[in-house]
């Protein structure tokens, strides 16, 4: 009994962190190359097109280029562009600095792999300078100034992607684990104070 009950926590906590780790977002999309200072978020109408080959988005991240301020980055997932009759579908933000990327992630939104989509950039940091390149994404472009198409250029961004739940297989939630494997535990001292009390 003292050996069985350690390898059945053991095997518990593989059992509870496999969908996890299974469900980790991947990259799908990306445009890493970061040779321009492309558009200041004191613009409006700051977007990139691209097509998923994923059928789930769950996040994106873009570039940013020159900029000593930290603070908050929008990135939003569209359908269409917002003055072509998009729908916002998600929306993640996080803070940002310097020439770093900055990730946002939402929960999985379901995608149509070869259909173009949309992230729209904001932030009330004007100071935010967004990384691109001439055209390196053969995919998409890049818009400004009020969601102007500038076929020739494309943003530093990158998309990402997870796979879709199993239906039928949830996985489970943080109390929930944590709960069945505090009842473990307890079932593993009370095995253990019945043997000692058993030897006595």
């Amino acid at each position: 009994m003292r050996s069985l009950m350690p390898s059945c926590l053991l095997a518990s906590c593989f059992a509870l962190t496999a969908p996890l780790a299974f469900a980790q977002n991947t990259i799908d999309q990306s445009q890493t190359d970061n040779l321009l200072p492309m558009a200041g978020l004191y613009a409006s109408g700051l977007a990139q097109s691209f097509q998923t080959a994923a059928d789930t988005i769950t996040g994106a991240g873009v570039q940013l280029r020159q900029t000593e301020e930290a603070g908050p980055l929008v990135i939003a997932l569209w359908d269409a562009l917002p003055t072509q009759g998009g729908t916002k579908l998600a929306e993640g933000v996080a803070r940002g600095i310097g020439s770093t990327w900055v990730d946002t992630f939402w929960s999985p939104v379901t995608a149509v792999a070869g259909k173009t989509y949309f992230l729209v950039f904001t932030s009330d940091i004007p100071y935010h300078v967004l990384a691109g390149s001439t055209d390196s994404y053969q995919y998409g472009m890049a818009y400004a100034n009020d969601y102007t198409a500038f076929p020739q250029y494309d943003y530093t961004f990158r998309t990402y992607s997870a796979p879709a739940p199993v239906i039928g297989a949830p996985v489970p939630e943080p109390t929930t684990a944590a709960m069945l494997l505090a009842g473990l535990g307890l079932l593993g001292f009370a095995a253990r104070r019945r043997q000692q009390t058993s030897a006595d």
